[in-house]
């Protein structure tokens, strides 16, 4: 697209088109359809010099229909010029004087014409853009910038990239354009470009502060065009994507090498970033018609983790939910595309330590050779560490022996993990990256077995269970930030058996993740497990389920539980004073009893023929059952024998901060006083 351009920058074609010399006479008229140079052309020229006899000096004025620059995207209408001519004494003609165009406003421009170079500057305090063109180098036109604004230059700028917005900064530097009659069209640029701002309308790429310099080569001789860029940085910042990288003060060097022939697609047989020890990155490309990417093939060397994340890889670490991760280490990747598709990786790891200073997980000591490929043969590659946590729980060694084919890796055979005394063991585990339009997929399948629960709890803040866990989950798929269990989870505690089905998590590393399932309890033994919450004693089997379980952040916000004591146990059922005390403050329950309360205090516990509670949550309100009704109440514990105690619900919707005070307060300890 063309634009308006101001006169000074226009002019600068104009000074190299201008006569050698005025003739010796007191007025000149001269009119010119068009004139041409190696820069640029003018069209309807009119130059008008006017001389008195016996002056020192003449007055000049120049009208330009129509000024185009092609170099720099230049184009002006209506130019004029007025100047005092003068001549020195070694030949050489010198006229200073202001210039304007349609639409703009005047400046100054000077020229100078001698026999042996043509040269004029456009001036604006210390903003200066020169133009020379020497008689010994006919075909080199050189353009010399001085703290020129991007501003002045957006057209040229936007010849070279039309989708980018220079929003602020300078430049300066040299650009020499080679144009002869036969041979190669070349242009050599030599810049610096201080505190640039740059963005596209898309969001894809974004710029501010950037300090750099730029050299680029750019030769065009019959269909091939060549052109070899390198730019020196220091300082600045970019988002490009998901990279975003705040540039050091250190020397950051980026070159790139673009070659085409005729109309046909560009190659890049060159691409290198260097980063002094933090990054270094060669490679090749090749693209499509349409300027995306066809072929790639990238080699990169991290150097020093602990510099590299904050410098490269906080871009990607922050949205899946690692954006503090602390990491150190050193590590090698390589990337193949072909077609357009991902076609092969590589990943090497010395040394490497991983810390989630939210404590989710840490990796020690890892090392390994991971490979990928799309391609039907097989590769191999290995991961291990020497210790780990997840969660707070401790992670054994481990040496993990993958294959990869068909864009998929694959974890060879089961490995086995010291956890918590016991074994945590993983049976498979699969992983595929991006393909035909779907995201990464992940799958695992896991074993747990005799894991002591009573560490298990220390660690997690939980109640002081005791016993051991063991559990299975067969198979947990990851997709487009969705972890999901097939055929759930099973884990045997207190006697009995925990099942988790229809498990569902979205964004479990990222941020306010929800979780949903079905729960289902049964035949826990009910004297080991309210020892546990400290929660008087209960004896018995409770079975139970939560349906419909759904978490945001790690908080409920929607169930529909039953707890109650199993039917089919035979043995005792009996409860402590101090667990009908809890369970009355947890269901904001009265006690109903045949003796007087009073001489309930003189009894230990009591015989139960059933208990349980049920709680719909909906939001933010539980709505309240037992094991059946009581008038306008309900029934949470049915007694048996004598003393013959109940425990009756008269609240049916409690709010569930309410409840949740009260269970925190009863297996505290803090129970109310049966008076």
């Amino acid at each position: 697209m063309r634009r308006p351009f101001s006169s000074g920058k226009a002019l600068l074609l104009c000074l190299a088109l201008l006569p050698g010399a005025p003739l010796q006479a007191r007025t000149l008229h001269v009119e010119v359809d068009r004139v041409g140079a190696g820069v640029g052309t003018m069209q309807d020229v009119r130059l008008k010099l006017a001389w008195p006899d016996g002056a020192a000096t003449g007055e000049l004025e120049m009208r330009v229909a129509q000024l185009d620059f092609p170099l720099l995207s230049y184009r002006a209408r209506e130019l004029v010029w007025r100047c005092p001519l003068r001549r020195g004494s070694g030949g050489e003609w010198r006229c200073d004087g202001p210039v304007s165009a349609a639409g703009a406003a005047a400046q100054t421009l000077a020229l100078s014409i001698a026999p042996t170079a043509t040269r004029a500057e456009l001036a604006l305090g210390k903003r200066r853009i020169a133009y020379t063109s020497q008689a010994s180098s006919p075909d080199l036109s050189r353009i010399d910038l001085n703290a020129v604004p991007v501003a002045w230059l957006k057209a040229y700028l936007a010849g070279l990239w039309a989708e980018g917005q220079w929003t602020q900064g300078q430049l300066s530097g040299r650009i020499d354009v080679i144009a002869p009659q036969s041979g190669p069209f070349e242009v050599r640029t030599d810049l610096q470009l201080d505190d640039i701002g740059l963005e596209t309308p898309d969001g894809w790429l974004a710029a501010a502060g950037l300090s750099t310099r730029l050299r680029l080569d750019y030769r065009e001789q019959g269909t091939r065009t060549r052109v070899q860029a390198r730019l020196d940085t220091r300082t600045g910042e970019f988002l490009a994507q998901g990279l975003y990288v705040p540039l050091p003060s250190t020397p950051v060097q980026l070159q790139v090498t673009a070659e085409q022939d005729g109309a046909g697609p560009w190659r890049l047989p060159e691409l290198s970033w260097l980063d002094g020890q933090v990054l270094r990155v060669q490679g090749q490309a090749a693209l499509t018609p349409d300027l995306d990417l066809a072929e790639l093939k990238l080699d990169m060397k991290l150097g020093d983790l602990a510099v590299a994340r904050d410098r490269y890889l906080s871009g990607f670490l922050a949205p899946a939910g690692f954006g503090d991760l602390v990491l150190s280490g050193q590590a090698r990747a390589s990337l193949q595309l072909a077609g357009g598709e991902l076609a092969a990786m590589a990943l090497d790891l010395a040394q490497v330590n991983a810390v989630d200073p939210k404590q989710r997980f840490t990796l020690a000591g890892v090392q390994g050779d991971l490979r990928w490929t799309a391609a039907p043969a097989p590769v191999a590659g290995r991961l291990g560490w020497q210790s780990g946590a997840l969660y707070g729980i401790g992670l054994g060694p481990a040496e993990l022996d993958f294959e990869s084919r068909d864009g998929e890796l694959r974890l060879q055979q089961p490995e086995a993990i010291a956890v918590l005394g016991g074994k945590l063991s993983l049976d498979q585990l699969r992983w595929q990256a991006p393909a035909g339009g779907q995201g990464t997929r992940f799958q695992l399948g896991a074993t747990l077995d005799g894991l002591d629960l009573g560490s298990l709890s220390q660690r997690l803040g939980w109640p002081a269970f005791t016993g051991s866990l063991s559990g299975r989950i067969p198979a947990a798929r990851y997709e487009n930030g969705v972890l999901t269990l097939d055929g759930g989870l099973a884990m045997q505690v207190f006697g009995g058996q925990v099942a988790l089905s229809e498990l569902v998590m979205e964004r479990p590393f990222g941020v306010a993740p929800t979780l949903s399932a079905d729960i289902r309890i049964q035949d826990l033994d009910l004297e080991p497990l309210t020892a546990a919450f400290e929660f008087g004693s209960i004896t018995g089997r409770l079975d139970g389920r939560i349906a419909g379980l759904r978490m945001v952040d790690w908080s409920p916000v929607a169930f529909d539980a039953r707890l109650e004591s199993d039917p089919d146990w035979k043995g005792k059922r009996r409860i402590s004073q101090r667990a009908v005390e809890d369970i009355s403050k947890v269901g904001g329950a009265g006690l109903v009893a045949g003796l007087q309360t009073q001489v309930l205090k003189f009894f230990d516990d009591f015989g139960y023929a059933r208990l349980g509670l049920a709680c719909r949550l909906r939001d933010n309100v539980c709505a309240m059952d037992g094991v059946g009704s009581a008038g306008d109440g309900y029934t949470i514990v049915e007694g048996a024998g004598l003393p013959r105690i109940q425990v009756v619900g008269f609240r049916r919707q409690v709010d569930w901060p309410t409840l949740l005070e009260r269970l925190t307060a009863a297996t505290q300890g803090q129970s109310p006083v049966i008076e």
